[in-house]
């Protein structure tokens, strides 16, 4: 079996719209890979890819936006096989290699991330029920308002408006919109049961600071409802399930009439 590939975890790492949004993410995509050996049973990991558990404030919403990918990918002609396989398959490499996180000091160790990642695997291929496991990571990560007119946030290929949150009698005009707030994303990683990874992109889904409006001094803080608006977060995986499956109107290119308006 081929060593698990180490170099899109480091890609990972680092690196309604419907208009064109130069944010959307640089996706890798194996396209000659997938169309010759045709992956068509999927397995949804219960675990992050990056090997860090999902933040807790995002814990409550991963089951909704997961139910959300496993429609899409079924819309598009894929078999989910039972979430137990996965399961199974990695507990026991954890048995046998050891846990790589420390709850403590936040890092995993990498060297036992691949040992893991790749014996689970190989248990997957050795059983013969999936072709390819997809991992869904939920992340909270740093974003800004534009100090334009509309102070817009735009990332991963979304564009969101200012969230507000309590009664008052609005923003003054010299607000620092310049602050960073916090957003939230969708990693999607698809690898096939040789370590290969096929496919990774990012979907942006919404943000998870607002302004106070009840509070003297303005600001931004944590949200009090997260990820609540079903579109943003159908958006989101369609930006990041794109172009395994192709999203309708995908921003990442410039359309005939806006390439003519901006001459």
């Amino acid at each position: 079996m081929r060593l698990l590939w180490l170099a899109l975890s480091a890609l990972l790492i680092a690196c309604s719209t419907v208009s064109y949004n130069p944010t959307v993410f640089n996706y890798h995509y194996e396209q000659e890979i997938i169309a010759e050996e045709q992956p068509k049973t999927l397995l949804l990991a219960s675990v992050n890819v990056s090997g860090e558990p999902t933040l807790s404030m995002l814990r409550n919403v991963t089951a909704k936006i997961d139910a959300e990918v496993v429609d899409r990918l079924k819309g598009a002609g894929y078999k989910m096989a039972p979430e137990h396989l996965f399961d199974n398959a990695w507990n026991q490499a954890i048995y046998t290699y050891g846990d790589f996180y420390d709850p403590t000091s936040g890092k995993v160790d990498r060297r036992n991330w691949q040992a893991v990642m790749a014996s689970t695997l190989a248990s997957l291929k050795q059983s013969g029920q999936v072709d390819a496991v997809i991992f869904t990571d939920l992340i909270a990560h740093d974003a800004q308002h534009s100090p334009g007119m509309n102070h817009y946030a735009r990332w991963y290929g979304v564009t969101r408006k200012p969230a507000t949150q309590g009664a008052g009698t609005g923003v003054p005009v010299d607000f620092n919109w310049s602050q960073t707030i916090k957003a939230a994303s969708l990693i999607v990683t698809l690898y096939d049961l040789d370590g290969r990874p096929l496919f990774a992109s990012r979907g942006g889904i919404d943000t998870l600071s607002a302004i106070d409006m009840r509070k003297p001094h303005l600001g931004f803080v944590r949200r009090d409802k997260i990820l609540k608006n079903s579109g943003f977060i159908e958006e989101g995986v369609q930006l990041a399930l794109h172009p395994l499956i192709p999203m309708a109107r995908y921003p990442g290119k410039e359309t005939s009439e806006e390439v003519e308006a901006a001459q």
